[in-house]
């Protein structure tokens, strides 16, 4: 009997053993068999950020550096014109050209007064001739002669008159022509000094005057003449022509309007209070029409827009990269502007709607510390900045947290979740509804 008691015991024994490995290996399979079809959700570790980079883009326009309206100094007819609109010129290329036949005769008349002039005043520089200074002097010689002769007449009638052999009236008329003979034998001598002198200086200048007054007005002449060719100042597009061979011009009437295509620049508003930020060294990417340019700042004008409240950036667009680029097209340019915020950026998969204005996010909430169970957490944050990268909030959240950032429609606050595993590509799995305690 004690034997087939002892073979019960060690049945029940077996039995029950058997019965708890059983039920051992279910729940593992059933563990297994939850895991697996558990639903999976991303998330995050929470870091700190103290700044955030705010990309923002400002418009401006293109224009060309320089822009000319061309016109003639003086009125004529038009005669030539040798280029067209849309047409791309040189510097110095002439354009057109007006009528100047009345310019040319001018020109010829004041050349001809000029030589003369200018001989005159070649001889007043050169002074008088030999032989005019020699013929002088003979004349010289000869009044003092006369002057001599008569002398000596007045000498004798002074005697006769003396002795009562002539009249007083002839005696007064020797005297007289005796003075007149001194009279021109002393003017002789002024002339011979004179001439043995040379030209006096005045005379020279006032000839040099009359000389360079004929060369001022043949050079303006010259400079009509010249004015007769209309020239591009800079290479550049024809935008406008105003008129055609035979019309009749008026002084600085415009006949051509020239821009500057090679050479453009981008006149960008910005806020004031970005204008310091700017780097007015390096280089600006700048985007019109789809197509991207560079350029440096040239200058920033100090005078504040009343309307949009910005200062313009004249921006200089690199040379040979505006030929697919037309003056008052649309330009934009984009600057990263850094700003002080403390927060935590977070994808904007991981906000959901909340209340009084706050948004919700969730966090993995730790569970034992021996188990690999954890629960998720609703907090309540606010929403700093967003952009097309995510949003920078503030809250209830803290640092090193794991934040739900993907799948956040297949949790519920208190909900169960459990680490995927260090070879799983999400961090946190969701058990089902059955498993919730």
């Amino acid at each position: 009997m004690k034997i087939v008691a002892l073979f019960l015991f060690v049945l029940a024994v077996f039995g029950a053993t058997r019965t708890w490995l059983a039920t051992s290996r279910d729940q593992t399979v059933a563990s297994d068999q939850v895991i697996s079809t558990a639903m999976p959700v991303k998330t995050i570790v929470l870091e700190p950020l103290s700044s955030i980079v705010k990309e923002r883009q400002f418009t401006g326009t293109i224009v060309a550096s320089r822009r000319a309206r061309l016109a003639f100094e003086r009125s004529a007819r038009l005669i030539k014109v040798l280029v067209d609109d849309g047409q791309t010129v040189s510097e110095g290329q002439v354009l057109a050209e007006i009528d100047r036949r009345q310019l040319t005769a001018r020109v010829a008349e004041v050349v001809a007064m000029l030589n003369q002039q200018r001989a005159v005043l070649a001889e007043l520089e050169a002074g008088p001739r030999r032989e005019t200074i020699a013929a002088t002097k003979a004349i010289l010689a000869a009044s003092s002669v006369d002057m001599e002769l008569r002398k000596a007449t007045l000498d004798r009638v002074q005697d006769l008159h003396k002795r009562g052999a002539t009249s007083a009236q002839n005696l007064d008329e020797v005297r007289l022509a005796w003075k007149f003979s001194a009279a021109q034998r002393d003017a002789v001598v002024m002339q011979l000094e004179e001439l043995e002198a040379g030209t006096r200086i005045e005379q020279i200048d006032a000839q040099k005057a009359v000389v360079a007054g004929l060369e001022a007005q043949l050079e303006r002449l010259q400079i009509d003449v010249a004015d007769s060719e209309l020239k591009a100042p800079f290479a550049g597009t024809i935008m406008q022509r105003t008129a055609d061979e035979g019309d009749m011009l008026n002084a600085q009437q415009p006949l051509f309007e020239l821009l500057e295509t090679g050479c453009l620049e981008a006149r960008i508003g910005v806020p004031s209070a970005l204008v310091g930020s700017l780097n007015r060294e390096g280089y600006h990417v700048l985007s019109a029409n789809g197509v991207e340019v560079t350029g440096r700042i040239r200058s920033v004008l100090s005078e504040v827009n009343s309307a949009t409240r910005t200062q313009t950036v004249v921006i200089d667009i690199d040379k040979g990269q505006g030929s697919q680029l037309a003056d008052g097209q649309l330009v934009r340019m984009n600057f990263d502007e850094t700003l002080a915020m403390k927060g935590y950026r977070v994808p904007l998969s991981a906000l959901a709607s909340g209340s009084r204005g706050l948004w919700t996010v969730y966090v993995i909430e730790a569970g034992d510390e021996d188990s690999a169970r954890h629960i998720i957490g609703a907090r309540a944050v606010e929403v700093l900045h967003t952009d097309g990268n995510g949003a920078v909030i503030r809250g209830a959240v803290y640092s090193g947290e794991h934040l739900v950032c993907d799948g956040i429609h297949r949790v519920v606050p208190g909900q169960i979740v459990v680490d995927g595993g260090e070879s799983s590509a999400d961090p946190a799995l969701v058990r089902p509804s059955a498993e919730k305690d």
